[in-house]
Formats: structure tokens, C-alpha cells, sequence
């Protein structure tokens, strides 16, 4: 009889065991879903944390330095897309362009004739002339002079028929910096998207192209994105280097928050005021409300916020920016985040409260304490504890559990673990 006693106690022990794993892992699990699906909701770029962006393997390299060869030699082999006819004041002529050397009148011909690597076009009968780094239409007219003594009965012409390959260095901040081929009709904004494109942490309004000749121009990749004005984004030559610099660290930078898309460090312009500055990162949208954008900014050991397009509180036309600001683009959504089922991302309506938002997160509002309901305004920084607190675009819900549903929780592991003990002295692991 003491031994039926003792296995039955045993499993009693057993499955009151099981129960409480089981039930100690619920709580634990849910508390890790919710914590789970907060972490997913959007955030601010952190600008440090781009340091530590994944790097493609060596093996990534290799194919796609592969798909590239193969691309150049498809384009070497087919002939080129132009925008349009050769400027003959603008072109350079180099090693390796192909020219037609025309005669006709009293007697007919044509020469096929190429540019030497030393940079001459050898002219029949007349000789050799320098026309490396000459515009085409000097290179023609140094043809003709060339020619004029030795077919006085005839007339010379010089065609372009063929352009010339080159190489081009893009270096700094692009996802494959190295040397690529080009032509005298590429442009900069193509190649650097040779070369991958710019990574995050380039400057896209301070692209340097330094040339053989020791010239430079610079090249403003987000002005031409907005504007597509071809003038800005000049032809390539041989031996021109690209150079993409990044953003860097140090007092000249803007950091932009809340709109996921745009979030991040920003390089500032000098004198450059605020909607010059979101129309530059290309940040404005249709239905972006300017009113509730908020500048965040250090005055005199203080935080302050302005909200420069807000006509309530009359507008300023011209709001200059500074080293160091905070802009906090308006949002379409709130946030919610808790007790609540799905915590995440929602689109914002008009005056809808708290509970409403925890509502349609699949929060219940009546087992929630009202004293744990809270929203963070994103645009002032501050948060409102209560039910009925308007919520505003960017804003952040919060629905803790109440009291009772936590000590309900904590209790009911308590009241598992008591029972195990109970079973275990029953069936004498603790002795008499």
C-alpha cells in the first residue's frame, strides 16, 4: 500500500513538474514575442552603426568582377548608344579613336587612320600630327593645314568614325571601387554606377574628378538626381579619378529621425536652410506636413524645439541650419508597443486616443492600469501618462500589464513550484 502510495505521489510530482516548466516557459515565451515584435518596430538610423555594415566575400567579388568582364566584352563588341551627335568643341580626341581621312575632287579616297598611343594621327603624305588631349574639331583643323600643301587639286575632310576605350579610376565610398572602362561619351554618374553606387556613408554633393592634367571639377550626385541637368554631370577622360568621399565625423553634420527611409547623417552646406536641405536629400513627399516638423537644437546649454513651417506659430520663411541639429521628420504612423498582441507599426487617424491605438493592437484596454497607459510625443520629447491623450503622427503608445495581471502571472508559478514541494514530501524525498 506504502508503495502504491509513493508511484502515485511520484506522478503527481512528475506532471505538477511539467506543468510548471510548461507554464514558468509560457510567460517567458510571450514576454520574448512581445519584446520580438517591439524590436521590429522602425527606428532611427544609427549613423555610427553604419561602420559596421557587412563586407561581400572574396568569392562575391570574383562573380561579380566575372559578370563585369563579360559585360565589357559584350559592350566593346556592339556598337555604342549615344545621347546624341559628338560636340565637336567639347570632345577629346585620345589614343585609339578611329578617324576616316577623306580626299575627293580631282582624285577620290578614303584612310582609315587611328590615334597612336603616343597620342598622333599619322595624316598620308603629310605626316604626323599631336593631337592627344585636342577637341575634335582642333584636331580637324590641324588635318587640314597638315594636308592643304600636298592636295592643293583636292579636298580633305577628317570623320570620326570610332570612339576610343579608356580607363577610369572610382574610388572612396562605392560599393566596388577599382578601375573600369570607359568612353569619351560616359559621364560620371554612370560610372559610379559601374562601380556599384555610392554606399551609405558617401557625399553624394562633394564628388571630386581629378583629371591627368591636374584639373578638378566637382560633381553634386544628389542636385543632378533631383534636377537631371546633363551639364552638371560632365564627360569622363582617360585617367580620370572619381573620388566619392564620406560624410565623416565631425561638427558639420545633420542628423535626420523618425521617417525610416531618410534617417541618418546628413553632411550641411553652409548657409543652407532647412527646405533647401530636405529637397536636397529628396525627403519631401506629397503628403509630408511640414507643420510637424520639428527642429531639435542646443541654445545656450538648453534643448530646444522649433517647428519653422508651423503657421500657428508663425511660419519663418528662411530657417538656416546648424552643425548639430536634430530634424524630426513628420510620420504616418504610431507606434504601439506592450501588453498588447501585435505591437508594431500603425497609420496614424486623426484624434484617435491611446486605448483606441492600443485597441487595434489587440491590447484590452479594461484589464490594462490607466496609470500605466503612456505617449511619448516624438515631436516635443515628452510623454503623457493616461487613456484620452491625443495621439500625434510618430508617436509611441505604451500599455503595461496592470498589477494584478503580474502578481496573477508570478503567482501561478508560485502556487506550481508549492504543489511540487508538497509531492515531493509525500512521497518521502524529505523523509519523516
Amino acid at each position: 500500500m506504502r508503495l502504491q502510495i509513493k508511484t502515485i505521489a511520484i506522478v503527481l510530482l512528475v506532471m505538477c513538474l511539467s506543468h510548471g516548466i510548461g507554464l514558468f516557459s509560457q510567460v517567458i515565451d510571450e514576454e520574448e514575442q512581445v519584446r520580438q515584435k517591439q524590436s521590429s518596430m522602425p527606428k532611427a538610423i544609427n549613423f555610427y552603426q553604419l561602420l559596421d555594415e557587412n563586407k561581400i566575400t572574396r568569392e562575391e567579388f570574383e562573380i561579380w568582377k566575372k559578370q563585369q568582364e563579360l559585360k565589357l566584352e559584350r559592350r566593346m563588341t556592339q556598337a555604342e548608344a549615344l545621347e546624341g551627335a559628338v560636340d565637336p568643341d567639347a570632345y577629346k580626341v585620345g589614343p585609339d579613336d578611329v578617324f576616316y581621312f577623306n580626299i575627293w575632287g580631282s582624285m577620290e579616297n578614303r584612310f582609315p587612320l587611328t590615334v597612336s598611343p603616343e597620342g598622333t594621327l599619322y595624316i598620308p603624305s603629310a605626316g604626323e600630327i599631336e593631337v592627344d588631349g585636342l577637341t575634335l574639331n582642333e584636331v580637324k583643323s590641324r588635318a587640314d593645314s597638315a594636308a592643304a600643301d600636298f592636295y592643293s587639286n583636292s579636298s580633305t575632310s577628317l570623320t570620326l568614325v570610332a570612339l576610343r576605350f579608356f580607363r577610369v579610376h572610382v574610388v572612396g565610398e562605392v560599393e566596388f571601387p577599382g578601375t573600369f572602362v570607359a568612353r569619351a561619351v560616359d559621364r560620371v554618374s554612370e560610372m559610379i554606377k559601374e562601380a556599384g553606387g555610392v554606399t551609405k556613408r558617401a557625399w553624394k554633393g562633394r564628388i571630386e574628378i581629378r583629371h591627368s592634367d591636374n584639373t578638378k571639377h566637382h560633381f553634386d550626385l544628389a542636385q543632378f538626381e533631383r534636377d537631371g541637368k546633363l551639364a552638371d554631370d560632365i564627360f569622363v577622360n582617360g585617367g580620370d579619378v572619381i573620388f566619392v568621399p564620406g560624410v565623416g565625423f565631425g561638427n558639420g553634420l545633420i542628423q535626420v529621425e523618425a521617417d525610416q527611409e531618410f534617417s541618418g547623417a546628413y553632411r550641411l552646406v553652409e548657409n543652407e536652410n532647412l527646405l533647401e536641405f530636405l529637397q536636397r536629400i529628396r525627403a519631401l513627399k506629397r503628403n509630408t506636413d511640414l507643420s510637424q516638423l520639428v527642429v531639435i537644437r542646443h541654445e545656450d546649454g538648453r534643448t530646444k524645439y522649433h517647428r519653422p513651417f508651423d503657421t500657428g506659430r508663425g511660419s519663418v520663411d528662411v530657417f538656416i541650419l546648424q552643425p548639430g541639429d536634430r530634424i524630426v521628420l513628420p510620420s504616418q504612423y504610431v507606434y504601439v508597443k506592450g501588453a498588447v498582441r501585435q505591437p508594431g507599426a500603425y497609420p496614424y487617424v486623426f484624434n484617435l486616443t491611446a486605448k483606441e491605438y492600443a485597441g487595434m493592437a489587440g491590447g484590452d484596454y479594461r484589464s490594462a492600469s490607466i496609470r500605466r497607459v503612456s505617449v511619448y510625443h516624438a515631436n516635443t520629447g515628452k510623454t503623457e501618462k493616461g487613456p484620452d491623450v491625443l495621439v500625434e503622427p510618430g508617436d509611441i503608445v505604451h500599455l503595461d500589464l496592470a498589477w494584478h495581471q503580474r502578481f496573477g502571472n508570478y503567482l501561478r508559478i508560485v502556487s506550481t513550484f508549492v504543489s511540487l514541494l508538497l509531492a515531493a514530501k509525500a512521497a518521502g524525498f524529505f523523509g519523516e
